[in-house]
């Protein structure tokens, strides 16, 4: 996870299990941010989303995402979806679908899928808890950050993270997003401090970033906002 790119390729999302038969096209990118590796690890990470409007119609499988890997094992990543038909969760065909899933040898495993409406503010915060066998028990908590609804949860045993970033992904020839994306009071917290972490940030397709920051020495990060342009 040396940079933006590598990461989305970490995260790839063949690995989705679909509602609906998976349409073979390749994938394309949007804007996207991204920090790590850290010479650390990561034990939480909490950014808040505002999606936009989707596209009216759907040909493929498009994804809003903020993830986190360390570039060889599972994949921790909770996505905003829009497919052909977004009934298998209940959204109309202006709302996105939300669920929080954890990727890896074992295939996909997801939560519970909610609802997200454009202007919707949705806070995702992933946190490393207690030891067990094989890593620690990774919890991902999704919220509507005003009215403080549960949209989405899941936990499941993972290893150490050590890369987060956004992503921006348009699988089986989608209709890539047509409004901006806005992630906003990302923190991320490391086990150890590492001063060297901010250097790491890369940048892809006219994303970019204010704010960031560090404190207790290099342990806590922040980024205030993320700025995601429309695919088209």
């Amino acid at each position: 996870m040396l940079s933006t790119q590598s990461l989305v390729l970490a995260l790839a999302t063949s690995a989705f299990a679909s509602p609906t038969p998976a349409l073979q096209a390749r994938d394309t990118w949007g804007g996207s941010v991204s920090l790590g590796p850290t010479k650390s690890n990561i034990i939480s990470a909490t950014t808040t989303l505002i999606p936009g409007l989707p596209p009216t119609t759907q040909t493929g499988m498009l994804f809003l995402w903020p993830g986190m890997s360390n570039g060889t094992g599972d994949l921790i990543q909770t996505t905003l979806e829009q497919w052909p038909d977004n009934s298998w969760c209940g959204a109309t065909k202006q709302q996105w679908c939300v669920r929080a899933s954890l990727f890896g040898s074992f295939g996909q495993l997801d939560g519970t899928a909610g609802v997200v409406s454009a202007n919707d503010q949705v806070k995702i915060v992933y946190t490393r808890g207690a030891v067990v066998p094989g890593g620690w028990t990774w919890t991902q908590n999704v919220t509507n950050a005003v009215t403080g609804k549960t949209l989405s949860s899941f936990a499941h045993m993972s290893g150490p993270m050590t890369g987060w970033g956004t992503g921006t992904e348009c699988n089986g020839g989608c209709a890539g997003t047509i409004s901006a994306q806005k992630y906003t009071n990302t923190v991320i917290t490391l086990e150890k401090a590492d001063t060297t972490f901010g250097s790491t940030i890369a940048k892809a397709a006219g994303a970019t970033y204010s704010g960031l920051a560090s404190s207790q020495g290099g342990k806590v990060w922040t980024i205030t906002t993320i700025n995601v342009p429309a695919m088209k």
